[in-house]
């Protein structure tokens, strides 16, 4: 890890992976990948990464949280991919 990384704060960490995960998906899509295939994919994808950083209970933790903020109506409205910032 270079200095720079290390300087970056928590903000900036998340618009940097923010914009870089919404250039991946665009990228997807625009190769002919569904938005659901896509969808399923970034899913599983995160629950395995989420389970090797934060551990099973951890991971479970964020996604229930995650669900929870679904069923709530968190991102009914969510107008743009960049103003879901994770919780």
């Amino acid at each position: 890890m270079s200095d720079d990384e290390k300087k970056l704060s928590e903000e900036e960490q998340m618009a940097i992976a923010i914009e870089w995960y919404i250039a991946m998906w665009d990228e997807a899509i625009a190769r002919g990948v569904k938005d659901d295939a896509m969808g399923m994919i970034a899913l599983s994808a995160t629950t395995n990464k989420l389970v090797k950083v934060f551990g099973v209970e951890g991971a479970a933790a964020l996604l229930e949280r995650t669900i929870n903020n679904v069923k709530s109506g968190q991102f009914d409205d969510v107008e743009d991919e960049a103003s879901n910032v994770p919780n």
